[in-house]
């Protein structure tokens, strides 16, 4: 078995798959190289940042806090862009965040593992010009969640 936080990720990845729209790329979870201009555009997900928050304080006398844990995780969904002829490569990317926003939402809790639906935070947008112009654009998600705290892979 999986940690819940793995199953949302993993969800989070079918959910862009799914039905997704002419020109947007299948997505690839973590990829740890950058792809080459032949290969684009590019869709790539993966986890940031996860934080814990105890949901009780720890009992007199003792260290546990409790049986459960709220966690919150941020996905990163990045859109790899290259310029077109007449197009810039940020306007290229706008469909494909468009879509990854509708689809996170969609998902809603992603099968039951969230407390809710994904919250979008923001889209970061860095330019890369070479040979070939791209830009990478970042959107971060926040997916709440929790799991017992001793063990990340059950809910309770």
């Amino acid at each position: 078995m999986s940690t819940i936080r793995e199953q949302i990720v993993s969800a989070a990845v079918l959910a862009l798959t799914t039905d997704a729209p002419v020109g947007v790329p299948a997505p690839v979870r973590t990829r740890l190289d950058s792809p080459g201009a032949d290969q684009l555009p590019a869709l790539t997900v993966y986890q940031g940042t996860e934080t814990v928050d105890p949901m009780r304080d720890a009992k007199t006398g003792t260290a546990s806090r409790g049986p459960i844990v709220r966690r919150s995780v941020l996905l990163s969904v990045e859109v790899l862009t290259k310029a077109a002829a007449g197009d810039e490569p940020d306007k290229a990317a706008d469909p494909m965040l468009a879509w990854a926003t509708a689809s996170l939402a969609a998902a809603g809790t992603f099968g039951g593992l969230a407390n809710g639906p994904a919250d979008e935070l923001g889209t970061k947008f860095e330019y890369e010009q070479a040979e070939t112009s791209f830009c990478r654009a970042t959107q971060t998600f926040r997916v709440d969640y929790q799991s017992r705290a001793d063990d990340a892979e059950n809910l309770t």
